[in-house]
């Protein structure tokens, strides 16, 4: 799946080098586009304000706006088409239970009867507008920029240096985990054992679930030992450089004065 940072004498890479084999995660794709040559810091910070405006919307009508607008902005971004409808509609799958109990919830269940209410119906539907826009302009943030330009530009924003860490060594060694549970999965195949609603098969997957336990803590103390060896103390340090064009300035202007705009316009009505 990748190779794991597991002795001192191994390299160190933020991005995954995938193999042929199952439960493989997928790095995030980072397309050619408009968006992908903006200055990163601008990007980042007009992206969460415009996430947080979504947020703060009451009214289903500035909700569609607000996902036809994200929809947009993923298009601009040309998200592959395949990875984007994949996961924004295992979202909305999720969402789709909240559409359906929010009328009844709303108008209350009694004993024998349950009668859906037009404010329920509505409520979630504004509800599954702002997830999905919301969902929309995180993907759109995560394709848009390569990973670690996104975390260099969070740095520079003062994002604590502990966070950024954090974020790189989890999404780096997700993908570890995911190739060690790819090899516990195909030694359990050779030997004989395949999946059933048995005992058996209950204590087997508790006994592949604490194997993988064990494993990722003994690959941290690796990795932990191998970082202290290279005067890891804890802070991030970049080599990276930006710089502002007119380009960053304008997208930022324009899709924050948007959201605030929508916001305000909602707020008043």
């Amino acid at each position: 799946m990748v190779r794991a940072l597991a002795a001192p004498g191994e390299g160190f890479s933020l991005n995954p080098v995938p193999v042929r084999m199952k439960f493989q995660l997928d790095p995030l794709p980072t397309p050619d586009s408009f968006l992908l040559h903006l200055d990163a810091r601008w990007k980042l910070a007009a992206l969460v304000l415009a996430a947080a405006a979504v947020a703060l919307l009451h009214h289903l009508l500035s909700g569609a706006l607000a996902l036809a607008g994200s929809l947009a902005l993923a298009l601009l971004a040309r998200l592959p088409w395949r990875w984007f409808v994949t996961r924004l509609g295992a979202v909305a799958g999720f969402l789709g239970v909240v559409l359906i109990l929010l009328p009844a919830l709303a108008q209350g269940i009694s004993w024998l009867n349950v009668q859906p209410a037009l404010h329920g119906l509505e409520l979630g539907a504004l509800v599954c507008s702002k997830a999905l826009a919301m969902i929309t302009l995180t993907m759109v943030l995560l394709a848009a920029s390569p990973l670690s330009d996104l975390l260099k530009a969070a740095h520079s924003l003062r994002v604590p240096g502990l966070v950024i860490q954090l974020a790189t060594l989890t999404y780096r060694y997700a993908f570890v985990l995911s190739g060690e549970l790819a090899r516990l999965r195909v030694a359990l195949r050779v030997r004989g054992y395949r999946n059933r609603a048995t005992r058996h098969s209950y204590r087997t997957v508790g006994h592949v679930a604490g194997t993988l336990l064990v494993r990722a803590y003994e690959r941290a103390e690796r990795v932990g030992q191998a970082m202290r060896c290279r005067g890891f103390d804890g802070r991030f340090r970049t080599l990276g450089e930006f710089r502002t064009r007119a380009a960053d300035v304008a997208f930022f202007c324009l899709l924050v004065t948007s959201s605030a705009a929508l916001a305000l316009w909602d707020f008043v009505r």
